[in-house]
Parts: C-alpha cells; structure tokens; sequence
C-alpha cells in the first residue's frame, strides 16, 4: 500500500514540474519575442510660463479647452507697457514728419549732410524704441505653441506668476505610443514600418508607423525601446491607455 501511495506521489509531481516548466517555457518564449509594455501618450507636451512676471489680467482657457497654434491663453495687466507702446510711436511720427519737412531743404542744399544724418538716425532710433515696446507687450501674453488641449491650469485671474508653469497643454493628435522591446528583436523592427495599434480589451485596430528607435539597447533591463504614431484626428483614441500592437513585418503579431 505504500508502496502504490509513493508511486502516485511520484507521477502526480512529475506532471506539476512537466505542466510548469511548458507553461513557463511558452510565457518565456511569448515574452522573449513579444513587448514588455505599451502605453499610449500625448505626441507633444508643454508646461507653459509667462516670459516676465506680472498679475494675471485675463485667462481664456479652463481644463479641457481645445486650442489652436498661436492663440493667446492667458495676458497680464500691461498698462504701463500699453502707454510706453503709444509715446514711442508718438515719437516715430514725429520724427517721421520732421525728415519729410527737411526733405526739401536738403535738396537746396540748406541743411548739411551732418543735420540730415541726425534726422535720419534720430527717425531709426524712433523705429527702434516703438519695435522694442511692442515686443515687451507682447511678452504680457501667453500663446499656445501647437493646436492641442488644456489638461491643467494651477493660476487664477488676480494671482501674480513668474516662470513657473501655470497651464499645461498637449498635443492628441497625433498620439504617441511607447513601446518596450527585448534585445533580441533589436534590428527586426525598422523606422517607419507600418503598425497596427489596439487599445487593452478592444480588437478594433489603428494603423500608424514606426517614428523613432532607441539607438542603444539598455544593457541593465536588456530591452530597447521604439516610439509609435498613431493618428487620432477621430480622437477616437485616449492618452494613458495600455496598448498592444502588430508589426508589418515579423514573422508573428508582437503582443
């Protein structure tokens, strides 16, 4: 009777080790050829400052805005810049109008070429002033540097700002996927192959391409790393998914 108890011990554990060490072999294998990681993040991302310090006249966005290239999203009070803007045209008109009424003097030969020279610098020094004062009002907004979308804004009208970020915007179009790799698959996967992209628990695919490679593998986790873009002109995709992709390419769907 022990003897058969030993013996069912025996061909009970031999088949736990069979069925783990082949479970473990696939998962190894799969791993081995498949991604580590995939997720799905904004293609562009910018925590926005102002150029010079200053109150917060106005902001035009909230969280969740959509904004264009170049629209002004937030503008600080500019009184003074406003008023110093206005004297130094003021002043370049008049040395406009003050050359054209010597014009005809210097034609005659009435004024020397010393006094004209003085009218014309006196003219560009003008010019000069007005261009610097418009830049400095323009430094008392702040525009979006891309179309995207506002995700964080941490400053109110009437709050005084510096350098520090006060608004984030980023870019949903296209989307980015970061995608983990091992070693072994360094060279098979090729700038701008074509891609195939599922988000975790859809089956419904995106196309998109290759966009960068690591140049480098990292020898510590053993894996390399390549960037994926995905358009989402639809935005029927979202940032911070998990994903999954396919490879035109390789001889089985990386996964």
């Amino acid at each position: 009777m022990a003897s058969t108890k030993q013996q069912i011990t025996f061909f009970l554990s031999a088949a736990l080790i069979l069925t783990f060490t082949q479970t473990g072999f696939a998962q190894t294998s799969t791993t081995n050829l498949g991604q580590l990681s995939c997720l799905l993040e904004p293609s562009k991302s910018s925590d926005l400052s102002s150029e010079v310090p200053g109150i917060i006249r106005e902001l035009k966005v909230q969280r969740g805005d959509t904004v264009k290239k170049g629209q002004v999203l937030m503008s600080l009070n500019s009184d003074v810049e406003q008023a110093t803007l206005e004297t130094a045209r003021a002043r370049l008109n008049f040395a406009v109008r003050k050359l054209q009424r010597n014009e005809a003097l210097y034609k005659d030969k009435l004024i020397s070429d010393h006094e004209q020279d003085e009218l014309l610098t006196e003219k560009r020094l003008a010019m000069l002033q007005a261009e610097e004062a418009l830049v400095r009002l323009h430094q008392r907004e702040v525009r979006s540097p891309f179309s995207g979308v506002i995700t964080d804004v941490v400053k109110e009208p009437g709050e005084y700002i510096d350098d520090s970020h006060f608004l984030q915007v980023v870019s949903l179009d296209p989307l980015h996927a970061q995608v983990i790799f091992q070693a072994e698959l360094y060279g098979k996967i090729k700038k701008d192959t074509p891609v195939t992209l599922f988000t975790q628990g859809s089956e419904q695919g995106f196309t998109g391409r290759v966009k960068t490679l690591d140049p480098v593998i990292d020898a510590a986790s053993d894996t390399f790393g390549i960037t994926v873009e995905i358009n989402n002109d639809q935005q029927q995709l979202i940032a911070g998914s998990r994903c999954r992709i396919e490879i035109s390419g390789l001889s089985e769907s990386i996964q």
